[in-house]
């Protein structure tokens, strides 16, 4: 193409072409298509993406600020919450104390009338010492004359002590010779003592169990020693029935006057017989009388009375 040749453009390639071949006129075909605000909208698009990111990290520290600010009202909030539940602790405390106060206010108007109630015993307390030690000054006197009055009922005493001992001794001979005569009266005719308390029981057919089986039934219980020896040595036991045949034990034990050791005694023979045996066991004292505010329980009394 000539400098002064007209431009032919017969189709969009030679369009094309001569765009390329004139940089000047793509230029101001572009500016004329495009116009003034199409062409700006690349600068205004960077300056647009610049306040985009400018606005994003307002945003993040807006969005920082909040979390702080939200940290802030949650420690605010349990702070709050603290000073509140020590208010009402101290809300509390205080009216406790509020009440001490009143019961101590209290308590000292009392104390001061129990002050001046003690101070007037006080004085009553002090005339009474006064009485009483005029009273010592008495009694100083008489126990001088006591103490002589004693002198001479200690030298009686000991009089009367060794009496008591020669009494005791007696009496210890006594209750010897009382065993003695138990066991006479055992051994002597126990046949005889059966049939007496048999019959006073309305039983029947008394037999004697002799000391050989009641060492069997001690081993078949194994007593301890002393148990046993008591047990096998009893006064006297016997087997009899009653009106509906049925065999009854009876543990006797025989003395001149029963005392609370005899009772003890038989009545623990009869429960003993009775564990052994599966049989019923009466517990019989026996002999001329008793004595006073005995404990029976379940023990029997037979008198035995001469021929």
């Amino acid at each position: 193409m000539t400098q002064n040749s007209p431009t032919v453009i017969n189709d969009i390639a030679d369009l094309y072409r001569i765009l390329d071949e004139q940089p000047q006129w793509k230029e101001a075909i572009r500016n004329l298509v495009l116009g003034a605000e199409l062409l700006a909208l690349p600068q205004r698009l960077d300056q647009l993406t610049e306040q985009i990111h400018e606005l994003r990290e307002t945003v993040s520290q807006l969005a920082q600020t909040a979390a702080e600010n939200t940290r802030q009202l949650v420690e605010l909030r349990q702070v709050t919450a603290e000073n509140t539940r020590q208010l009402v602790e101290l809300r509390q405390v205080t009216e406790e104390h509020t009440r001490q106060l009143t019961e101590l206010t209290t308590q000292v108007k009392e104390l001061r009338a129990t002050a001046e109630e003690h101070t007037r015993q006080l004085v009553e307390l002090r005339q009474v010492t006064e009485e009483h030690t005029r009273q010592l000054t008495e009694l100083t006197t008489q126990v001088k004359e006591l103490r002589e009055t004693a002198a001479e009922n200690t030298r009686q005493l000991a009089d009367l002590r060794r009496i008591s001992d020669n009494h005791t001794a007696r009496m210890d001979r006594m209750e010897t010779d009382s065993g003695e005569i138990k066991g006479m009266l055992a051994e002597a005719d126990p046949d005889r003592i059966s049939e007496v308390i048999a019959a006073a029981l309305d039983l029947f057919r008394p037999t004697l169990v002799p000391r050989s089986e009641l060492a069997e039934l001690s081993r078949q219980l194994n007593l301890e020693r002393s148990t046993r020896v008591s047990f096998v040595n009893a006064d006297l036991v016997f087997t009899a029935h009653n009106h509906r045949d049925t065999p009854i034990y009876c543990a006797v034990e025989i003395s001149w006057t029963i005392a609370q050791r005899d009772l003890d005694r038989v009545h623990r023979n009869a429960t003993l017989l009775q564990q052994a045996t599966g049989a019923p066991a009466y517990a019989v004292a026996t002999g001329q009388r008793y004595e006073d505010n005995l404990d029976w329980r379940e023990v029997l009394w037979v008198q035995l009375r001469d021929r």
